[in-house]
Parts: C-alpha cells; structure tokens; sequence
C-alpha cells in the first residue's frame, strides 16, 4: 500500500509538472511575436551564434563577512560567529528570449563557539549562530560548497512575461529567500510570471525542490521540513514529523488586479500535496511613495490529506483549520515614514508555515523571531524609517506579542513566552567606486511582556536576549 501511495505522488506530481509546462508553452504563443517583443539585450539583434551566446556571457558574484554575537541571561550559554563566503556565477546572453544561469555557493568558518555543544543548563542547541553554516550538519570547522543556480529562463514582451525552470529564488509572501545569514533559501521547479499593460499581474508555479536557507544541501519538500527546531506536538511532547513527510510538491498561484483608484487587490493560493492549503487575500491602497498607505491581508490554512503523514502522531498540519489577519498604516514625511502594524492569529488553531521555506509574511514581523507555530495571538509593532540619497537607512522598531502560556501546548509550539522586542537595524550602500559595496548593522534585545516566574528552558535565546549582527557585502 505505501509503495503504492509513493507512486501515486509521483504520477501527480509529473501530471503536474506536465500541466503547468502546457500551460506556460500555450501562454507564450497566445501572442504574435515580433522585434519589439525581444530584450534590447537579447543577441537575436545581432544575428549571434549560441556560441558566441554563452562566450559573452557575465560572470556574477558576491562576497559576505558575517558577525554575530548572542548574550543569554546569567549563567546561560552566550555564542559568537564570524563567517566568510559568497557565490560565483555565469549568466549566459539572451538568444531567441532564453538564458542559462548557474552559480555555486561556499561558506568558511572563520572563528566561531563550539556550536555543537548544548546549553549545559537547558540542554538545549545553539539557535541564531548555527544559522550561519548548514543546521542539518553543524560541525567545527563548517566549511561547505553546494551548487546554488541552475536554470534556464525565458523572457518576452520587454520583461514583462518571464518563465525559469530549474533552481532559482521566488519572492512571495510564504516562500521566499528571506536572505538573513550567509545565503538566501533556494526552489527548484517551474515558475511563471506575467504583467499587462494594464497593470494585472499573474505569479505561479509548481516546486519540487527546496534548498533552506542556512543549509547545504537539495531537498524534496517533505524533507526540507524539519531542518530548523521542530518544537512540541499539541501534547507537549517533541513532535515527530522531521523525516516522516510525504508531499509530491508545492502548487502556488496568484493574481493581483487594480480595483478602483489607488486600490489594488492580491490573492495568494499555496497548495501542499497531501499537507496543508493556505489561501491569502491581501487589499491595499496607495503605494511606497504616496503620502499615506493602508493595506491588511487575511490567510487561511486547512489540512490536506494526512497533513504529511497518515499517522496523526507523525503529521506536520494536525489542525482542521487557522486563521490570520495582519494590518498596516503607513505614513511619509520626507525622508521619514512610520509604520504601525497590529496581527492576530485565532485561537483555532496554530499559524503553520515551514520556517525553512520562508520568513512570515504578517507585518509584525521583526528580525531574528517570528509568530509561526503559535494560536491566539495579538502583535503590535511600530517602525521609524530614515533614509537618505547618499545610501543611508536607519530602521527603529518596537514590538509587543501576546501570545498563549508556553504550557498551552496546543497552541504555542515552541513554548514560547509572551515578550516585548526592541531594534536597530542601519545600512549603508555605497555608490561611485564603490559600488556594490553595503554595509549592516543590527542590535536588538527580547524582554518578557509579563512579570512571572520562567524557566531556563523558557528564556534561553528567547528573552532576556541581547543579539548583534554586523554584516559586510559585495555585490558584482
């Protein structure tokens, strides 16, 4: 029967994959095409041999030096991490709209803790530091080398179609390369993009593949999950479900129209064979650089099969159903802007969304913590932006989350306590001769929300915090 279950996956998954590459074919032809339907860049222009195509091709690069530093409260442990790396890729010329892009990625350990030691009074692992080698084999030199890009892409209508297939980068609201260590997460499978004249725009695709970020090495996507902390079952007991997912891939869709005037609205659909779907609708009005902005999202996640597995005790989605809504009110003033953010995630259940694939897309979200694996739940955040000509941008947030007791298991899956974050986080991109080059700092500190008795287990790397990343970049 399971040989049979395996089997039927990957029957759908090629069906799949087949549909979608119809589709895209037929979406390409459905128009003439003709000299203004090519890239300026495009080598057709000139008459170009594959050849000379992939010849003169560019080569492309980036160079990252990474610290960051940890202190816990009182005797807990505190850790230290410096690491250097980067990638290294060729993009080849466009010919006919195609082009082929690879790259490869490396990290050195430069000096960092021993990070696979335990927390001796918690017994628990290092969380941040680890972030910057690969989680799934931390080791004490951690020096790695993984293949990163691989794909061939299309493009037509002036950019403004495009269809990759292979391993890339998408940005979308739950799976994104959330680039905040030394590499950014990677997909593999096909994906398409189209956007009209008049302003509609269409994103989707089929996954197969994931390659997390703070890991170095390809994974199917029921595998990928499970990487990062796996955190407590709705009995408090550490849940099961790492290594025992069984999905065929990711569908994900979605569709963004202008309403009226300066309203547009967004819908987001991401189906995971036989896990979870989780549907979003987003509503804005205004954009970056009007006076004023508002704009909130609605997401809902139901269970899809087995939630990754037919035992319940092994499964990743074991809720029938979650709820989240997540607003933002934002305002300029020349150089300035601010923004206030409220979330709240029902307490039918907890917000599920691999942290491996993404970070959250609620706009309470601020560095270095997230609310996914929680129920119940009301945020508040407020962010002041300042940013110059130059290349200068100084962020300042403050947050508060209430979240649920962390013995209420069924609906705080890291037992996490409720706690209050404060930031800075200021760039500098430099310009002229020194292009390319970028420059960042980031300081903050967790404090619990609520005067009551914690746990060392409840505290360590998750209040009583002070965290700092300095990070160096240059981008050819």
């Amino acid at each position: 029967m399971e040989r049979d279950t395996v089997s039927d996956r990957h029957q759908w998954a090629r069906r799949a994959l087949l549909w979608l590459s119809l589709s895209l074919v037929a979406w390409t032809a459905s128009a003439q095409q003709d000299e203004l339907d090519i890239p300026r860049s495009d080598s057709l222009r000139q008459g170009s041999a594959l050849h000379d195509v992939m010849r003169n091709g560019t080569l492309e690069g980036r160079f990252r030096l990474y610290l960051m530093g940890t202190l816990n409260d009182g005797d807990l442990s505190d850790c230290h991490a410096q690491a250097f790396g980067g990638s290294l890729g060729f993009a080849s010329q466009r010919w006919h709209g195609f082009q082929f892009r690879m790259s490869g990625a490396y990290t050195f350990d430069l000096w960092s803790s021993d990070l696979t030691q335990l927390d001796p009074i918690t017994k628990q692992p290092n969380r941040y530091e680890v972030g910057l080698f690969d989680v799934a084999n931390i080791t004490k030199d951690n020096q790695l080398a993984f293949l990163q890009t691989f794909q061939l892409n299309y493009e037509r209508n002036e950019g403004r179609t495009r269809i990759i297939f292979g391993k890339q980068d998408i940005n979308t609201p739950f799976i994104n390369p959330q680039d905040g260590r030394m590499h950014p997460g990677m997909v593999e499978g096909l994906w398409g993009l189209h956007r009209t004249k008049k302003g509609l725009r269409f994103e989707g695709g089929y996954l197969y593949r994931m390659l997390p970020r703070s890991s170095a090495k390809w994974y199917g996507v029921g595998q990928s999950v499970g990487l990062y902390p796996i955190g407590l079952d709705a009995e408090g007991q550490p849940s099961k479900y790492k290594g025992n997912l069984n999905s065929a891939g990711i569908l994900m869709g979605s569709a963004s129209i202008p309403v009226i005037g300066k309203w547009r609205a967004t819908v987001w659909d991401v189906f995971v064979e036989n896990t979870f779907n989780t549907a979003m609708l987003h509503l804005e009005r205004g954009t970056r650089d009007d006076r004023w902005m508002w704009s909130a999202m609605a997401f809902r996640q139901d269970r899809v099969g087995g939630g990754g597995n037919a035992v319940d005790s092994l499964a990743y989605f074991r809720d029938d159903a979650s709820w989240t809504f997540s607003t933002r009110f934002r305002m300029n003033h020349g150089r300035f802007r601010w923004q206030a953010n409220y979330t709240r995630i029902t307490a039918d259940g907890r917000y599920l969304m691999p942290r491996e694939w993404g970070r959250d897309p609620m706009y309470t979200f601020l560095p270095r913590e997230r609310n996914e694996g929680f129920g119940d739940v009301h945020a508040t955040s407020l962010n002041l932006i300042y940013h110059t000509q130059s290349g200068l941008r100084v962020q300042l947030d403050g947050g508060f989350y209430w979240l649920p007791s962390p013995t209420d298991f069924r609906l705080n899956k890291y037992a996490f306590p409720s706690y209050q974050q404060f930031d800075i986080n200021a760039q500098y991109q430099f310009k002229g001769n020194w292009k390319g080059l970028a420059v960042q700092l980031i300081y903050l500190m967790k404090l619990p929300l609520h005067d009551e008795p914690l746990s060392p287990r409840h505290t360590f790397n998750k209040v009583n915090v002070h965290h700092a990343d300095l990070i160096i970049n240059y981008a050819f």
